[in-house]
């Protein structure tokens, strides 16, 4: 007669571990800062975004990009030319490339007010 052997089931997946990873304040932070030190800011913009971060994780951070440059630092940025609320499970996949922020922005999961312009400029430099 044959028994029946059961597996017990796996504690955690690597899957998860990424998730769990990807979904702090500080990694987003990071993430953030990988995707906006690759970016070619046009030399004459100056921009100030601010991000506020939703759901699973909240907080604030700012990108600023001027004189060529681009940078973002986990703080408020009071008088921004935009303002972004951001799922911050969607911005985090934006972030690593798996979800596109126009989708992002389609689906609601992303909201920008403020400057028209100066948000194409943003989201054509950094995204």
């Amino acid at each position: 007669m044959a028994k029946n052997i059961r597996k017990a089931p796996a504690v955690q997946t690597a899957a998860v571990v990424e998730k769990d990873e990807v979904l702090t304040y500080e990694a987003i932070v990071d993430s953030f800062k990988a995707r906006v030190s690759k970016a070619k800011a046009p030399v004459d913009a100056r921009i100030a975004a601010q991000v506020k971060l939703n759901g699973l994780v909240d907080g604030t951070l700012y990108v600023l990009v001027a004189n060529g440059i681009a940078v973002v630092e986990p703080f408020d940025y009071r008088g921004a030319d935009i303002e972004i609320d951001a799922d911050a499970e969607a911005f985090a996949a934006v972030l690593a490339g798996k979800k596109a922020m126009s989708s992002a922005i389609v689906d609601g999961d992303i909201k920008m007010q403020g400057n028209a312009g100066k948000a194409i400029v943003l989201a054509s430099v950094v995204f």
